[in-house]
């Protein structure tokens, strides 16, 4: 009897100590640190942590002191930054201001959303010059301790790898965005604290030294440090360099690291001879003491803008939101509105001059616009329809599946109700057209896309 009653017991027990087994080793978010008492750098200003001022730049400010040399290189380098071709000369019918992201998985996601608003040819927020295109060259999981130590060859040899492949050379990087965290490998726990963050400096210094081999027309580096990660899962293999302090004290690495080009640190050197580095800068300022909103522009980030699973990668909605920062950021920098924002100077670029990568987003737009794309699949005539005529077609393209343009048309301002095009000679597979429009009511002209197979 004794043993019939001990039984259910016993297994009530099991089941409870399996249930908080299974909890402990998979929490997640951690929702309920949403705070830790820490002042974001562009909030402590003047003031300091640990006797170290705050601020973004010297003497607590937020900006750059624009009489600096440093400030008045940096302004001349975007100026002067020139498409190039594939052997690194300047070419306007088929070079590039091509800029390129580096870190690892969480930069990464927000640099392919940063690359499809770049390409948006239909984005009426950025009007992004067209010689100016952007490409993910983070690598997940990969922090500095990678990229500089053991294995470092294999590191950079897959990110030379990704240029290649996506048509590019690596003669045509001359702007860069940095978002990268140390994992602490080769330094001895606890971390402390300034010690810690100048290791990450250091880290990033090596890592910019090794990126000029690889990169040599580098001219622009920005910077960014982590986001908040007091609700990261403490279970996670990289909790001591995502958690609180650490991600705040990334933060310091990337000012003290600007800090030591401004003032002219030989091992930081970026112009006249034996350049070092690019010239750096800061991109974004991501870190907010979680949902405790920063003083300085009100931004917060709360538990539910992370990963659900592990509190540091963020939902994905907060990706674009973090890439359209960046953008923000540079279309509105001295150091990269010259070359992002189209004007006069880009008159003479060929949009998407290098058809191997610079294609647009895969969305679509043509429905959008009342136009109808018929038969879908099609054999040997496509049909771009619509049923009000007053708009006019001024250029249509076609473009395979890897981005390359296989047949293009003049239709010069024609009037349209339904155009025919002939896409009996192309291979059977998927597609993207591209048409030239106007608006109906305003004249200006934009372009629609959409997919179609040819069978």
């Amino acid at each position: 009897m004794h043993t019939k009653h001990k039984l259910p017991i016993l297994l009530a027990m099991l089941l409870l100590l399996s249930n908080a087994y299974q909890t402990l080793h998979a929490q997640g978010v951690i929702c309920s640190s949403d705070s830790t008492g820490l002042i974001p750098l562009n909030d402590l200003g003047t003031s300091t942590y640990e006797g170290f001022q705050g601020g973004l730049y010297p003497f607590g400010s937020n900006s750059e002191d624009p009489l600096s040399t440093h400030y008045k290189k940096g302004k001349t380098y975007a100026k002067n930054l020139k498409p190039l071709d594939g052997a690194g000369n300047i070419n306007y019918d088929n070079g590039v201001v091509l800029m390129a992201g580096y870190g690892p998985s969480l930069p990464g996601q927000i640099m392919n959303k940063f690359v499809q608003i770049v390409r948006d040819t239909l984005d009426n927020d950025y009007h992004t010059n067209p010689c100016f295109d952007a490409m993910n060259l983070c690598i997940g999981g990969k922090g500095l301790q990678v990229a500089i130590g053991d294995g470092a060859d294999t590191y950079w040899e897959t990110i030379v790898e990704k240029v290649i492949e996506k048509g590019y050379t690596t003669e045509q990087v001359q702007v860069g965005w940095m978002y990268f965290n140390d994992k602490y490998d080769s330094l001895a726990p606890p971390q402390t604290f300034p010690e810690t963050p100048e290791q990450v400096a250091e880290d990033l210094i090596t890592y910019l030294h090794i990126l000029m081999d690889y990169f040599p027309n580098m001219k622009i580096m920005y910077l960014s440090g982590r986001h908040y990660g007091g609700f990261a899962d403490t279970l996670l293999e990289q909790y001591p360099a995502i958690s609180e302090p650490s991600s705040y004290w990334n933060n310091f690495s990337i000012k003290w690291l600007i800090e030591r080009q401004i003032n002219a640190d030989p091992a930081l050197k970026y112009y006249g001879a034996g350049v070092k580095a690019p010239f750096i800068t800061w991109g974004p300022y991501f870190w907010v003491d979680g949902e405790t909103p920063r003083a300085t522009d009100g931004v917060q980030y709360t538990c539910s803008v992370f990963n659900p699973e592990d509190g540091y990668h963020l939902i994905d909605s907060m990706y674009d939101i973090e890439a359209r920062k960046l953008l923000t950021h540079m279309v509105n920098s001295d150091f990269a509105k010259n070359y992002v924002k189209d004007g006069v100077a880009w008159a003479n670029c060929t949009l998407y001059a290098d058809t191997s990568l610079r294609t647009i987003p895969e969305t679509l737009h043509i429905n959008e616009e009342g136009i109808m794309l018929y038969p879908n699949p099609a054999s040997e005539t496509i049909n771009f329809y619509r049923h009000d005529a007053k708009g006019n077609v001024y250029t249509i393209e076609v473009y395979n599946n890897i981005g390359a343009l296989v047949h293009s048309e003049s239709a010069d301002g024609v009037a349209y109700n339904n155009i025919a095009i002939d896409v009996a000679t192309l291979p059977t597979g998927m597609f993207t057209l591209r048409v030239l429009v106007d608006d109906p009511l305003s004249g200006n002209q934009h372009w629609v896309q959409e997919q179609f197979i040819k069978q």
